[in-house]
């Protein structure tokens, strides 16, 4: 058996204050959901550890999730937080339109930073609507403008959040090898 090869990389978690970027942490690294909100000051970095394979090659993949404050008074900061990450996961919330219409700020800004690194969009608290209710038009079009893809997920119910982490981690990993 081949020895694992590690890998560290760092992903961050960016969109509006109160879309549920913290929540989405906890429940995908520790498996619980609390619903007091408590704004994120500066950034938070959790790591969580996981296994692929390319191939025969096994890999220890470590990622860094990185927390950002949602707060526009502090974009200013946001930069610094944003240098060295390869992914970006942006968040906006199903329950308030004009989070998802703030997602090209949240991109503009991040991309500036780190360039054309892989993205994903999550469309979280679909529990408070249901699927069936969410009007998509708006992230559809995020979606094929920056050509990747979205998630509807619930930290509070852990809709979604495994795989969403899963299908960046996997974006990770796929451009580690180019």
């Amino acid at each position: 058996m081949s020895v694992p090869i590690n890998i560290i990389k760092k992903v961050c978690l960016l969109g509006d204050p109160a879309v549920g970027k913290t929540s989405l942490i906890r429940k995908y690294v520790y498996d619980i959901f609390d619903d007091s909100y408590i704004p994120t000051i500066g950034t938070k970095v959790t790591k969580k550890s996981l296994e692929f394979a390319v191939g025969d090659q096994p890999i220890h993949l470590s990622i860094l999730i990185w927390d950002i404050l949602g707060q526009k008074e502090f974009m200013t900061f946001h930069k610094a937080y944003y240098q060295g990450s390869e992914a970006g996961l942006l968040v906006c919330d199903a329950t308030r339109p004009e989070t998802i219409e703030n997602l090209n700020t949240w991109i503009s800004s991040f991309q500036e930073s780190v360039g054309p690194v892989p993205i994903i969009f999550l469309v979280n608290k679909i529990d408070l609507i249901g699927p069936e209710n969410f009007k998509s038009d708006k992230i559809e079009e995020l979606v094929k403008k920056f050509e990747t893809c979205y998630y509807m997920t619930s930290a509070k119910e852990g809709t979604h959040v495994e795989e969403a982490f899963k299908a960046i981690s996997q974006k990770l990993i796929i451009s580690a090898f180019k």
